[in-house]
């Protein structure tokens, strides 16, 4: 479980997102900023994380650039599994492209629930989401 949650976090770390609003469009920028990892679950199933998991978060840079941290339960200990670097582009539309060490380009989607949650889903995760909180 533990290296499906670091997979999961490390892929959707790097992407951005369309804008769901009636305009249509989306320079990108709406991701930027520091999100909490809430939910991993099936598409309409059950959150798998647990309260240690859920400190783990993603950075968005409005430069491109962005960081995560992934924390696991040890024991009765929440421990940090350290920074990882990376990077992320809007590519218009709704597609977006982000770099992830050892796994190459990604793509991936993101929906906006108001402007403090998210949802990712990609082709290359199929059946799974992934929500995130401000």
């Amino acid at each position: 479980m533990k290296k499906v949650l670091i997979l999961l976090l490390s892929i959707s770390m790097f992407t951005s997102c369309s804008d769901d609003d009636d305009s249509g469009s989306d320079d990108g920028t709406r991701i930027v900023g520091k999100w909490f990892l809430e939910a991993l679950q099936p598409i309409g199933g059950q959150n798998t994380l647990n309260s240690c998991n859920q400190n783990s978060y993603i950075v968005f840079n409005a430069d491109g650039s962005g960081n995560s941290e992934f924390f696991e339960e040890s024991g009765a200990n929440c421990e940090s599994e350290g920074e990882s670097p990376g990077n992320w582009s809007f590519e218009g539309g709704n597609t977006y492209t982000f770099l992830v060490p050892s796994l190459g380009n990604t793509t991936g989607n993101v929906n906006f629930e108001g402007d403090n949650q998210f949802t990712f889903t990609s082709s290359e995760l199929p059946g799974v989401e992934i929500i995130f909180v401000k």
